[in-house]
């Protein structure tokens, strides 16, 4: 039944289709460049963007450092990148092209060193639908590179004739996480005054993500400098940007204030590069051997709601996790004393996790009575339609036959299963003997168990003290509380050790 259901619902998920990639481009390398450098990025957007919307740029600049190694010793430049890219066509069409730009210009005035840098780039993509995720492939080519660097009294040209560029991505939409990987590697050749050639050869990968919670992009870059004249030298170079929002709680001061304490959010980000010259130069310090060079930009702080009305919850093992998610806009419904102990329902879950992994329900927020009904028991007059409908275009979910029973309660390896694939990763719960390791094995759904496993693996679904996981237990609201944050925690900071 479920599947004849679905076959008619084909024009609808080609319509979500697009809605998904409205904001996609997102997630794909960029802010740093693809030659060594380091910027200072954007920060990750404030809640209030969500409601006071701010007009996207498609050209900015950034502060920028790079390392350039073309002279006896190596030399830190500072100055800008400014990239201007163009990605609308990416929300609106399965396949395209659009134009990337790049222009730096960095200096170090006590080397008499500097870099005029400018790259056009041609991108192609494609658009592809896949399960659980959607996915798109780009393709860059080489417009145009003009550049010159000064290193003294020396002075390189880069000779376009005899210089390539190539780079391709691929990009995995998953409903809450978006992952990127990239190869670009490019020759480059520059003339010295007397038209000695140097010839730059740089290969790389890049790999990173984008969701609500951080984002990041770790580049790994190998630079070999070959001339006639003798000179040679092989670098590896480690670009990493990051970014991310932290929440820390602030009594209240003085003590006659009308709420305790308040929830900030702090904007962090943090770029790196590390550089190491592998070949022997005896000539070179350790410390010019192998160095790095930071960018810690100041920190922009937001204020949350107040979490108000919540005293009952004192003592409770979920307070803060509670607590913290009303601050954030995530739980919603009017507190009252005895709801930590409720039953958490399916559409209640997932209301949640719509709003605390961002998910657009726009399309669906002043529906139509004609309007799309995926779910029998979830049509355009039920208060949590935008959320339900949201989910399941990003395939944050599936229903139960031809419903979604969004009043049931939910129970734990249902919740464990959304949560494990709005993070994207159910490959890494595949397993050979279809086994956890939860001594309640047994009594897990088949269909949950890859999930399950891959959130133990990743240390985001543990057991209780006595290694069960309870799969067919109703989720209350306060464990429902504590496992979404777990999950905010994980996407905030834990999932970026990895990379």
């Amino acid at each position: 039944m479920k599947k004849n259901w679905e076959i008619k619902l084909g024009s609808l998920l080609c319509a979500a289709l697009l809605f998904l990639f409205a904001d996609i481009s997102l997630a794909a390398e960029g802010e740093l460049g693809f030659f060594g450098g380091i910027s200072e990025g954007d920060t990750l957007p404030k809640i209030m963007e969500e409601y006071v919307p701010v007009k996207k740029e498609a050209k900015k600049t950034y502060q920028y450092k790079e390392m350039i190694f073309f002279g006896a010793k190596p030399i830190e430049m500072t100055g800008t990148i400014t990239v201007t890219m163009n990605t609308d066509k990416i929300a609106s069409s399965e396949a395209g092209s659009y134009t990337e730009e790049y222009q730096i210009n960095a200096k170090n005035e006590a080397a008499a060193a500097s870099i005029d840098r400018r790259v056009r780039l041609s991108t192609s993509f494609r658009k592809q639908e896949s399960p659980y995720s959607f996915q798109v492939i780009k393709d860059s080519k080489l417009l145009n590179w003009v550049e010159t660097i000064k290193v003294g009294d020396k002075t390189l040209t880069l000779d376009p004739s005899a210089t390539t560029f190539s780079k391709s991505t691929a990009e995995d939409i998953t409903p809450g996480v978006n992952y990127f990987t990239t190869d670009v590697s490019y020759v480059a050749t520059y003339l010295d005054g007397d038209k000695k050639p140097y010839y730059a050869t740089m290969n790389g990968k890049i790999t990173g993500f984008k969701q609500p919670w951080a984002k990041l992009e770790s580049q790994v870059l190998e630079l070999n400098i070959d001339s006639p004249t003798g000179f040679h030298r092989d670098v590896q170079i480690k670009p990493r940007l990051e970014a991310n929002r932290s929440i820390y709680y602030e009594q209240s001061d003085p003590y006659q204030i009308s709420f305790s304490g308040t929830y900030n959010q702090r904007l962090e980000r943090k770029a790196t590069l590390t550089y190491e010259i592998r070949n022997d130069e005896p000539g070179l310090t350790a410390k010019e051997k192998a160095n790095s060079i930071l960018f810690m930009p100041a920190n922009p702080i937001e204020k949350l709601l107040i979490p108000k009305n919540l005293e009952f919850l004192s003592g409770h093992w979920a307070e803060e996790d509670i607590k913290q998610l009303y601050s954030l806009g995530v739980y919603t419904e009017i507190p009252h004393s005895g709801m930590q102990y409720e039953a958490m329902s399916r559409g209640e879950y997932v209301k949640a996790l719509c709003l605390a992994m961002n998910v657009d329900i726009s399309k669906y927020k002043n529906p139509k009575k004609n309007a799309p009904k995926i779910f029998g028991d979830v049509g355009p007059e039920h208060p949590l339609y935008p959320y339900i409908m949201a989910a399941y275009d990003v395939r944050m979910v599936d229903g139960t036959g031809e419903n979604f029973s969004v009043d049931k309660p939910i129970t734990r390896q249902e919740a464990f299963t959304i949560y494990v694939r709005v993070i994207g990763l159910e490959r890494l719960g595949v397993m050979t003997a279809l086994q956890t390791p939860f001594r309640d094995d047994a009594q897990i759904a088949p269909w949950a168990k890859r999930e399950i496993m891959a959130g133990y693996k990743i240390g985001v679904i543990l057991g209780d003290s006595d290694g069960n996981v309870k799969p067919t237990q109703w989720f209350t609201k306060a464990e429902a509380a504590a496992v979404i944050n777990r999950l905010i925690n994980y996407l905030r900071s834990e999932i970026g050790t990895a990379y």
